[in-house]
């Protein structure tokens, strides 16, 4: 009986003692969080005696970690943000405080009808430029938000692209530049939407313009078809019926040189980025985005490459 009690108070008596050590072992991992969370560190936690868990010791370690690079990760976005509002503010007020002095100089001098009526002719394309921004953001937020699928109709891929570039005709002109486009055909038939390739055009067209030099050359060509796998069905005569052939695709390219040192091609398309710190060319950084996004909406592919100094965006479209 007296060896039983014996026993029982010793096992009882390193019980308590592991208990107290454990207590302490935990009360100096509060310590650590407490210090840790108020500082800029990438230190973990660490143990003295070894009373506490190995495992949850790795669980607290790694959720440390997920939050630093959480916070990491929002502070870049909460800059990205900042940098995009700057930039926004600084786009919208060009055109518009441009076509306030138009405006002015309108009605607040005597110049010829002639005159006045170019005059306004600039003032509608301040205000035409201000809808394209207002219009860029917007398509941005429904981005963001996650829009429907795009209505599609039968159109022509040549004709959309003409009208994107005498969009521009008179800006490059402007600059001593020009819009070369290299199709063979006159018609090429494609299965899109109109509104949004003309934005896809037009933004591809517009960040040539701001930031390429000598002329941009546009150049369309149809990619053959592969040969049809053998499970391909086929038709009474032994071919493979018209319809189940892999669809044609057709590639665009967009390439100018470049006036600005070569871009980080793994970001172009972030929503973002822009290589024009200063914003002195009034880029918000959306072009691309945009274009990469209603690509891909439209079933398509975007991609960039930059060679010797020369800068080249493709999309392949089926």
């Amino acid at each position: 009986m007296l060896i039983a009690v014996i026993i029982l108070g010793t096992i009882s008596f390193l019980l308590i003692l592991l208990l107290f050590f454990s207590r302490r072992e935990m009360d100096h991992i509060v310590h650590q969080l407490k210090e840790l969370s108020g500082s800029d560190t990438n230190a973990l936690l660490h143990v003295k005696n070894g009373f506490v868990s190995a495992d949850l010791l790795r669980e607290i370690n790694s959720l440390l970690a997920e939050t630093r690079a959480n916070r990491v990760h929002y502070a870049q976005k909460r800059h990205e943000l900042e940098q995009m509002l700057t930039n926004i503010s600084h786009d919208l007020r060009t055109p518009l405080t441009s076509a306030l002095g138009y405006l002015d100089m309108i009605f607040n001098s005597n110049l010829p009808a002639e005159e006045k009526h170019r005059e306004t002719g600039i003032v509608t394309q301040r205000l035409e430029r201000l809808e394209e921004l207002i219009n860029s953001f917007f398509e941005l937020s429904q981005m963001i938000a996650g829009g429907r699928a795009p209505e599609k109709e039968e159109l022509n891929l040549v004709a959309v692209l003409e009208e994107s570039v005498a969009h521009h005709y008179d800006d490059y002109c402007v600059k001593g530049r020009s819009v070369v486009l290299q199709c063979e055909k006159n018609k090429l038939k494609i299965f899109s939407n109109q509104n949004m390739l003309l934005r896809i055009f037009d933004n591809l067209i517009s960040n040539s313009l701001k930031h390429g030099v000598g002329n941009l050359i546009i150049s369309v060509q149809e990619c053959a078809s592969p040969m049809p796998r053998r499970d391909t069905p086929k038709n009474t005569a032994g071919l493979a019926s018209p319809e189940n052939l892999p669809p044609t695709k057709i590639s665009v390219r967009f390439e100018n040189f470049l006036a600005t040192p070569c871009p980080d091609l793994a970001r172009i398309f972030d929503e973002f980025y822009t290589t024009d710190i200063s914003r002195t060319k009034g880029n918000t950084g959306l072009g691309l985005a945009i274009a990469k996004h209603f690509t891909e909406l439209l079933g398509g592919k975007i991609s960039a490459s930059y060679e010797e100094g020369v800068f080249a965006v493709n999309i392949l479209f089926k």
